[in-house]
């Protein structure tokens, strides 16, 4: 389903997206092993956590972006071909949505994350 939806949702926004998901796990394992280890640096923790919810908040913004010229593109088709079925265009709508929705959930995860790690960092 993964590698499905890279194909169906647009390769050049959804594998910057699925790039993304890999450095906020990158930096969320980073994170933890520095603030587990004898040496933790609270400025370094404090970074990494600024990365994890910089990053989750550029996919989902990324997201839209590319639904925003998916619909353009698919607008511009529609109104080449005229008469144009409701199954397709919801179809489209469908597809269009993958992007936006991989990452905001990016974007939630990394938010939580960030949260607890706020917290941490705190105490």
């Amino acid at each position: 389903m993964i590698v499905e939806h890279l194909f169906m949702g647009g390769i050049s926004f959804m594998l910057p997206i699925y790039i993304m998901w890999i450095v906020v796990i990158f930096f969320t394992i980073k994170f933890l092993l520095n603030y587990f280890s004898k040496n933790k640096d609270l400025k370094k923790l404090a970074k990494q956590n600024s990365l994890i919810i910089f990053i989750g908040s550029f996919a989902f913004l990324f997201g839209l972006l590319g639904q925003i010229i998916g619909m353009y593109q698919a607008l511009v088709c529609v109104q080449k071909a005229g008469d144009i079925s409701p199954a397709l265009i919801a179809g489209g709508l469908r597809i269009s949505l993958l992007a936006p929705l991989y990452g905001f959930v990016l974007f939630l995860i990394s938010g939580i994350i960030w949260f607890i790690f706020r917290n941490l960092i705190k105490d």
